[in-house]
């Protein structure tokens, strides 16, 4: 299956767009992200991920500066393209970039909560704002509604909607759901 989704955000000026394919073998989800931050800036990425939406491979791409590829091996442990291993990172196993909306998916489809139900994170953060830096980091979800989860990390909470294929529609504040 093929879809295309475009979200637009709601305090600053920017736009992604997002093809995702899944299929028995897995998910793949192709991003690119334009925005106005003091000047126009472009951030593609990709994720792979197995059938259960556990991520297998990160690459990001910024527009005129250096990228990042990150690999998850069967063991937990990350690697980059250098083959280093990130310090801090073992055991995580979704990844947020900080810009976009989607990344919210990855743990939504991955952990299947009922409503009522509530999980802990330890996931590898990317911050986009500064160059392209992962550090892991605590988040929390909370299925309030059949379309409806809590986002918690750090002091910071969300309330996101999402579809029936768990992908957000509204970010309160920050994203809406275009297409």
């Amino acid at each position: 299956m093929e879809r295309e989704l475009m979200w637009s955000a709601l305090a600053w000026p920017a736009t992604e767009h997002l093809v995702l394919r899944t299929d028995a073998d897995g998910v793949r989800a192709d991003g690119v992200i334009v925005a106005l931050d003091g000047r126009p800036t472009r951030l593609a990425y990709t994720i792979d991920a197995g059938p259960d939406w556990t991520v297998r491979r990160l690459t990001l791409a910024p527009y005129g500066e250096p990228g990042l590829v990150l690999d998850r091996r069967a063991d937990g442990r990350w690697f980059d393209d250098d083959g280093a291993e990130p310090p801090g990172l073992a055991g995580c196993v979704d990844v947020d970039i900080a810009l976009t909306p989607f990344t919210n998916t990855l743990p939504i489809r991955r952990l299947g909560l009922a409503v009522g139900e509530s999980a802990e994170l330890r996931i590898v953060y990317v911050q986009v704002d500064r160059g392209l830096t992962v550090e892991a980091a605590e988040q929390r979800y909370e299925r309030l509604a059949a379309d409806v989860y809590r986002y918690e990390s750090g002091d910071f909470t969300a309330d996101l909607a999402v579809d029936g294929d768990g992908l957000v529609t509204d970010y309160p504040d920050l994203w809406r759901r275009l297409a």
